[in-house]
């Protein structure tokens, strides 16, 4: 990766009509799979019932078929919010879906409005997730459920051919200013936030996590000696590729002293 060249990419893509032309040749999300999206929902459904419940979908990208899918389960709303318009507001609400758009900051929706807030691969991309993570406890309703599935490598070389060991978590070498300057404005950019951080920002927000499942990069952690910027993370921050969790917004919220 050569930082000069990232640099220029990315002061490119923050030139609006440069970035609209982009958007017409990014895919993301699920690509509109409808294997997939049944996947992604059963994944959902493992933690809440979608029947009857008011869903948001945060970072939908082209797919939305798991919204379509949980209308099919008797869903009672489904709603789709994203940072860029990757589809219409006309093709959506003729599949009865709501969808907005949003600054990555505050999400346009009233408190306590869904009982179910989604999300699949996006969480690592928020520009914002300080803001975002306690705008998802606002949004619920008493005992609604937060489902992310988080993806914490560097998407930059996904699919791409060399050794995965050294490119993983290629992201972490950059000190955050250098890392931003980088990436900010294109669709790779990852936050870079870590199992532990991810897991204090829910609790901080005021969410309980009921259930979490995390998958360790086997090649990372043989490679760890080899790997100097790991060293500052603890054996689980720098091994951990996905986390996924369950966050229940509690029924009764007792006043923070």
């Amino acid at each position: 990766m050569w930082v000069p060249f990232e640099i220029l990419q990315n002061l490119l893509m923050g030139i609006p009509t440069i970035a609209r032309l982009a958007e017409r040749h990014h895919r993301t999300g699920l690509n509109a799979d409808r294997a997939k999206a049944r996947e992604v929902l059963d994944l959902y459904c493992r933690f809440h019932p979608v029947a009857e419940k008011d869903i948001l979908e945060i970072g939908p990208g082209h797919t939305l078929e798991v919204l379509e899918e949980a209308f099919a389960s008797g869903a009672k709303s489904c709603t789709a919010v994203d940072v860029m318009k990757y589809l219409t507001v006309e093709r959506a609400a003729q599949k009865g879906i709501d969808y907005r758009l949003y600054d990555g900051k505050l999400l346009p929706f009233a408190s306590r409005q869904f009982d179910c807030i989604w999300s699949h691969t996006v969480f690592e991309h928020l520009r914002y997730p300080e803001i975002t993570v306690p705008e998802c406890f606002r949004l619920l309703r008493p005992g609604g459920s937060l489902v992310a599935h988080i993806d914490l490598g560097d998407h930059t070389y996904y699919g791409s051919q060399p050794p995965p060991a050294f490119h993983v978590f290629h992201c972490l070498r950059y000190p955050t200013w250098l890392w931003r300057l980088m990436r900010w404005n294109r669709s790779s950019y990852v936050n870079r936030l870590r199992k532990s951080e991810w897991k204090r920002l829910f609790e901080a927000a005021g969410f309980v996590v009921r259930a979490e499942a995390s998958s360790a990069n086997r090649e990372i952690d043989r490679a760890l000696p080899a790997l100097p910027y790991l060293r500052k993370y603890s054996h689980d921050d720098a091994v951990t590729q996905v986390l996924t969790v369950w966050l229940e917004k509690p029924a009764t919220i007792c006043p923070r002293l």
